[in-house]
């Protein structure tokens, strides 16, 4: 029986119960909205996390409520029978006990009338006839790349044994379609999705002032209907060239909690979290695989992986406000990792190598103390430190330790005004164990830095003001400062710097109009410098060549974001008129720089035109013109027109080819851009 039919048929076992109650009050609402949509483009995208439409649809939604001295139940349903539908039942006794059932689904669409020349598409298995696969795109077989989530589920609470308590909960998540993927021979593979999540949680506790204690279990499960993905090769040459790539393996995770507080003399308290966890995973590893006229065979030490890996992680906390002008708080918490997963050794035939995976784990502890100042004028000081120390078992980036200062000023001082300003420093120091005499294939680990773990100071300049000189006037303005130091990194990001701006603010104007608005600017400016590298030449020092060189990149990306409305009360609590305008605006510019030393650039090529001005920008703007009448005290009727356009150019999309070269594309991503219009009348009536 599918979740949403249980849910009604619960519905309607416990509507009986209440409808013929002693005041048999029940509050609610039913509204119908009818839309004409007329959408243009891409409508994925359009329709990328929601489902409206083209041409005419009808949405609902229910609302229901029953409070009494001691019951109260709850229901709330939209979108019904549309991708987006959802459906909430929740009720109890008041003091004693509670439960809710849910369910809900959510698309996530990629790209619609996406081509392949493969069969078995949204299986595991694709093939097709000809060598090589057809080039007339014409003849290849249509699909969509499109996701379904859907999630159901359950849960009850006891409060009947206070202090004590006692709260469960299960639900399943589904997900069910296609989404695009690729393998190493260049192949755009439309992947199948079928996974299925199952989730119990579990918490009793007691609850009384001044203690509180709880136990916990979390544990959940994912299973996978395809854990690899088997596909005939058309950039091989061996036949049948049947090639595969791995899908995600299924996997189980648990983990036990256990929570305190106490409250303790001068105005403090004491908290703790202790939690332990695993997670477990097990895949058949592949055998084999073709790489042009090669069938090459793997061979194991075991065939079968099995993860494991073990976390233990706990917190301590102490808050205090000892006198009125000073709180304070100290913590220490750690992390630690404990990976037990198996450790394999592959060999490949036609090669000498060997490859074993190294086992990762890494453990943090982080130290903090945070004190407030309620400083004379109305002022608030709030002062931190925090200390973390990051190891891994890795020989890169085997140890970070981080010193993170920060200071925010508050003040009050009028009662139409807060004013807010704060700065905060991260200083980050990486330990580096890379090899004493770099080669040619140790250069990555050896001048290259992740930027997530690389040495680096960052400062952080933030300021706010909110002011309301007025009864019916609010406006605020904050601006905040980001400046971002790479210190040891010698290729890849290097520099970051961002700028961010925003004002918003409304004015109700008498009883009959109100105006709103808002304004955001943000700017990030980055550097990065890379390396081509060959073979006796693996110092990003040296002087390049016609064949190895260094490029830098400046990466400039802005983005605006505005939006006014208004609110016109032409006949106060009776008929509204509501005009809403958004706009937003992406414009991202990348620098180039090839450094050549002595030799140019190939003819016609400057250093201007191989930079690239459409670098992800995108515009979004949207009206929307809407009228609302309140009828009577039951019914209300509203009338609409909404206008949505969004455009998208980026280098990598720009111009697309589903035969680029030797590789085959299917159409993911392809021409983003959209627009649509949709004209909605609704009716809306309340009891």
């Amino acid at each position: 029986m599918k979740p949403k039919i249980i849910i009604f048929v619960f519905i309607l076992s416990l509507l009986p119960l209440f409808v013929f109650a002693d005041d048999n009050k029940f509050e609610g609402s039913i509204t119908l909205t009818g839309k004409i949509n007329n959408i243009s483009g891409n409508e994925a995208k359009f329709n990328e996390y929601r489902d409206i439409r083209d041409g005419f649809g009808a949405y609902s939604g229910i609302r229901l409520n029953y409070d009494k001295e001691k019951y109260f139940l709850n229901l709330k349903t939209d979108d019904i029978g549309y991708d987006t539908q959802n459906y909430r039942l929740d009720g109890g006794m008041w003091g004693k006990f509670k439960g809710y059932l849910n369910y809900y689904e959510i698309p996530h669409n990629f790209t619609f009338d996406a081509k392949s020349f493969y069969s078995g598409i949204g299986g595991n298995n694709l093939t097709y006839s000809t060598n090589p696969p057809s080039t007339n795109i014409s003849t290849w077989n249509e699909f969509d790349y499109s996701i379904e989530r859907k999630n159901y589920g359950g849960g009850f609470r006891l409060d009947l044994l206070k202090p004590f308590f006692f709260d469960f909960s299960v639900s399943r998540e589904e997900k069910e379609g296609i989404k695009p993927t690729s393998s190493y021979s260049l192949v755009e593979l439309p992947e199948p999705v079928d996974y299925k999540t199952d989730v119990f949680k579990l918490e009793a506790g007691y609850a009384k002032n001044p203690l509180f204690l709880s136990m916990s279990f979390y544990y959940s499960e994912f299973e996978n209907d395809n854990n690899i993905l088997n596909f005939r090769n058309p950039t091989a040459t061996l036949q049948p060239n049947t090639d595969s790539i791995t899908l995600p393996p299924d996997n189980s995770y648990y983990k036990l909690d256990f929570k305190s507080a106490v409250k303790l003399p001068l105005s403090s308290k004491f908290q703790m979290n202790l939690a332990s966890s695993r997670k477990k995973s097990d895949a058949t590893l592949m055998s084999s695989y073709v790489s042009g006229a090669t069938l090459y065979t793997v061979t194991s030490t075991d065939p079968k992986f099995d993860g494991k890996i073990d976390t233990q992680n706990y917190a301590f906390v102490l808050s205090s406000n000892p006198i009125s002008f000073l709180d304070g708080k100290v913590f220490y918490k750690h992390y630690k990792t404990d990976n037990e997963s198996d450790e394999i050794t592959q060999t490949r035939s036609g090669s000498t190598s060997i490859y074993t995976n190294s086992l990762f784990d890494y453990k943090k502890d982080t130290y903090g103390v945070e004190l407030g100042f309620r400083l004379p004028a109305k002022l608030y000081l709030n002062t931190g430190y925090n200390y973390l120390k990051t190891k891994r078992e890795r020989e890169d980036i085997p140890e970070n330790k981080d010193d993170l200062f920060s200071v925010d000023l508050r003040w009050s001082g009028l009662d139409f005004m807060v004013a807010k300003g704060g700065y905060e420093r991260l200083h980050r120091k990486e330990k580096f164990e890379g090899p004493a005499s770099p080669t040619t294939t140790s250069i990555i680990e050896t001048w290259a830095r992740r930027f997530d773990v690389a040495a680096k100071d960052r400062d952080i300049y933030k300021a706010s003001v909110d002011i309301s000189p007025i009864e019916n006037l609010n406006f605020g303005l904050g601006y905040k400062y980001k400046d971002t130091d790479y210190k040891n990194t010698v290729l890849g990001l290097r520099d970051e710097k961002s700028n961010e701006f925003d004002i918003d603010g409304d004015y109700t104007i008498g009883q009959f109009i109100k105006l709103f608005s808002y304004v955001a600017y943000e700017k990030i400016k980055t550097y990065q410098l890379q390396r081509q590298f060959t073979a006796g030449n693996a110092d990003p020092g040296a002087s390049p060549t016609s064949t190895n060189f260094n490029w830098d990149l400046t990466q400039n990306e802005k983005e605006y974001d505005y939006g006014i409305g208004t609110e016109i009360y032409v006949i106060p609590k009776k008929l509204t008129f509501i005009l809403q305008h958004d706009y937003v605006r992406s414009n991202g510019f990348a620098d180039f720089t090839y450094l050549l030393g002595a030799n140019p650039l190939p003819a016609g090529t400057t250093q201007d035109n191989i930079d690239n001005s459409n670098w992800d920008d995108y515009r979004l703007k949207s009206y929307m013109v809407k009228a609302k009448y309140n009828a009577t005290k039951n019914f209300v009727f509203s009338v609409g027109y909404a206008y949505e356009k969004f455009r998208y150019s980026d280098a990598q999309y720009d111009g697309y080819n589903f035969l680029p070269s030797t590789t085959y594309l299917t159409g993911a991503y392809k021409d983003q851009s959209y627009s649509s219009s949709v004209v909605f009348l609704g009716a809306s009536y309340k009891f």
